[in-house]
């Protein structure tokens, strides 16, 4: 574990755990004295590719990460509340925080980084890179190590981003299927 009396204890969303096992740096997580790294059990079932599951135990039985259920009537009242807005990971990840007084790792952008600034405060949110920069002042890794892991993340998210810019097949609304199919059907019947 990253440290015996932890100061900042963090849970810990689906997107930068994927985030790590990408790079091979769940180690990360385990190496930052003064933080503890926890999942939620709901997080833990949204890492569903089998490789990312297996890095995920291995980071578990190092130590390196803890899993979480809920604990109290509380969180899982919030919990309830917040999956009407958000994931269950996200969800959990939040009330876990709310009521614990904990701080929250991700990189979501839009309704739970507003919910997570809302409830928390600007102040309780760290993201993949946040992550990258206290490895850096720790010591846990170099500027140079830590830069060559954001060019693969950069590269995996451009390449990922590059399958929305492929000319997929659109699918006719049912009411513009049904005109398309009378005008071939009118063409047909006049010869064209």
């Amino acid at each position: 574990m990253s440290a015996l009396n932890p100061i900042y204890v963090v849970v810990t969303d689906a997107n930068v755990l994927i985030n790590l096992i990408h790079i091979d740096r769940l180690d990360l997580l385990g190496a930052l004295a003064s933080y503890e790294f926890v999942v939620p059990l709901e997080v833990e079932a949204e890492i569903r590719v089998p490789d990312y599951s297996r890095a995920l135990a291995r980071a578990f039985d190092a130590d390196h990460i803890r899993r979480r259920a809920f604990t109290s009537t509380d969180e899982l009242v919030l919990y309830a509340e917040h999956t009407h807005v958000i994931g269950r990971g996200e969800a959990a990840c939040l009330a876990m925080a709310e009521v614990q007084g904990w701080y929250v790792a991700s990189d979501e952008q839009h309704k739970f980084l507003q919910l997570v600034k809302a409830r928390l405060g600007t102040g309780h949110i760290l993201n993949t890179l946040g992550l990258f920069e206290l490895a850096i002042r720790a010591n846990v890794i170099t500027t140079e190590e830590a830069d060559e892991d954001k060019l693969v993340l950069a590269e995996l998210k451009r390449q990922l981003s590059s399958f929305c810019k492929l000319a997929a097949p659109r699918l006719m609304p049912v009411d513009l299927y049904k005109s398309f199919e009378t005008g071939v059907a009118k063409a047909d019947a006049i010869g064209g």
